[in-house]
């Protein structure tokens, strides 16, 4: 049933009984969610009736929805710890474990005695680079990602959050046009097994830049690289913070042994009990 003209209600009704047959878990929630982009405001502030012009804008975005289209990609922006970014059509969308991973490496920048020097490494959105800029007025951080819509969509949020003058956003493969050496280095790289693409869900495998997800026949390609390479970017006593896949963990501990330069690699759990993040300080 399609949302049609009348009261809102029924426009919720019909919304969520559409993303339902499409498979989206919280179809309800998600009507009402759409609905209040449609007309810009809370559902709390729409009175009883939808209009026409609403009801246009509501049906093509719950059409849109039930191809399995982000929610993020329709509102154009999400949030991140207590802030929010722009997304935008093929640049990933951050993740609730990435914000784990930024609430560890904010604990470490918020330690250091001097004024720190950061360096995010496939940084998408920007967001590991606005949080860590925001954290500390004194951070210099270095942002960069190899493709170019990323390179321009980091580069909008840096400017949204008055962070010109000290988040540098540069076009970079991993390392590749990176010579200076940092105090603390961040990254959440591609880390799925090839062979496992095809079961990410739809919102992922549909709408995601295939080279932000695809870690290789082992999904260790890009982790090689940066863990081979980290070392030589760090200053003494320097960490590392990497997202990782959840059951990847020993063979990240086994790349990190057979790397020269690392003093100390550990793994740690998300919230959800699952191996989620390296951590190594280099020598």
């Amino acid at each position: 049933m399609a949302p049609t003209p009348g009261r809102l209600g029924e426009a919720i009704a019909g919304g969520s009984e559409a993303l339902a047959r499409a498979g989206i878990a919280s179809p309800v929630r998600e009507a009402r969610r759409l609905l209040a982009l449609a007309t810009g405001s809370s559902e709390a502030a729409l009175g009883p009736e939808v209009s026409p012009t609403v009801t246009g804008r509501y049906r093509r975005l719950v059409e849109a929805r039930a191809r399995r289209v982000p929610v993020a990609l329709l509102e154009g922006e999400t949030g991140f710890l207590d802030f929010d970014v722009a997304v935008r059509p093929g640049v990933f969308v951050p993740r609730p474990e990435t914000e784990e991973l930024a609430e560890r490496a904010l604990v470490e920048l918020r330690l250091l005695p001097f004024p720190p020097w950061a360096l995010d490494l496939g940084t998408g959105t920007g967001v590991l680079a606005v949080a860590l800029a925001r954290a500390r007025s004194d951070a210099t951080v270095v942002a960069v990602d190899v493709s170019p819509r990323a390179v321009a969509c980091a580069r909008w949020n840096v400017r949204a959050h008055g962070l010109n003058g000290r988040v540098e956003v540069r076009r970079s493969d991993w390392f590749s046009h990176v010579p200076e050496r940092f105090h603390l280095i961040v990254a959440n790289p591609p880390y799925v097994a090839r062979p496992d693409l095809p079961a990410l869900e739809p919102e992922v495998r549909r709408y995601e830049p295939r080279r932000a997800l695809d870690g290789g026949d082992d999904g260790l390609a890009s982790l090689r690289t940066i863990l081979a390479a980290a070392p030589r970017h760090l200053y003494p006593g320097g960490t590392a913070f990497v997202e990782i896949g959840h059951d990847q963990g020993p063979a990240v501990l086994r790349l990190a042994q057979g790397f020269p330069g690392w003093v100390e690699a550990r793994v740690e759990r998300d919230l959800a009990g699952k191996e989620r993040f390296f951590i190594g300080r280099c020598g």
